[in-house]
């Protein structure tokens, strides 16, 4: 069962504060075919990963296709990612809470390195929490971006926004 015992304990190891979440919940099992990054984008269909020029896109053995935004610079720095949100309508903000009329990701890790992306959710009953695709692992809800921070994605180190109707 996807958000049984077992599978939460495996998550909840990598990311101790997410045993204090309510909201805490696995939403999707385990997919190879996404990642954060292309998550945080509102893609489900490609892993997002740094790749030069001549490589984009990637289509694995299983079928899975790895690409990264054209124009990009080949890195997961603060700056690239910034620059990568900004070309879809982000914009650098304070915090991740909930703001009518706007979306937000989080960034975790360094300015030398991007390890995670998270996005809020805008609409419906979950409205205001986060969602996360750990890797090629399960995706997940959460109530807030900080309880996934820890030694896994180290802490959020910038919020962006945009508006959306």
């Amino acid at each position: 069962m996807l958000n049984s015992d077992e599978n939460r304990k495996t998550i909840i190891d990598k990311f101790p504060k997410l045993n204090g979440d309510k909201n805490f919940k696995i939403v999707k099992p385990p997919s190879p075919d996404y990642n954060c990054f292309a998550w945080a984008a509102q893609y489900d269909n490609v892993f997002w990963q740094p790749l030069p020029l001549d490589k984009r896109p990637l289509i694995a053995f299983d079928g899975v296709s790895y690409d990264w935004p054209f124009g990009a610079a080949n890195d997961s720095r603060l700056s690239t990612m910034i620059s990568i949100f900004s070309n879809l309508g982000y914009i650098v903000c304070v915090d991740g809470s909930l703001e009518d009329g706007f979306r937000k990701i989080a960034f975790y890790g360094t300015e030398d390195e991007v390890t995670h992306a998270a996005r809020q959710l805008v609409a419906g009953k979950d409205r205001g929490k986060w969602t996360s695709k750990l890797g090629p692992w399960f995706e997940i809800q959460h109530g807030d971006a900080t309880t996934i921070e820890g030694k896994e994605y180290g802490p959020v180190n910038e919020y962006l926004k945009m508006t959306f109707s």
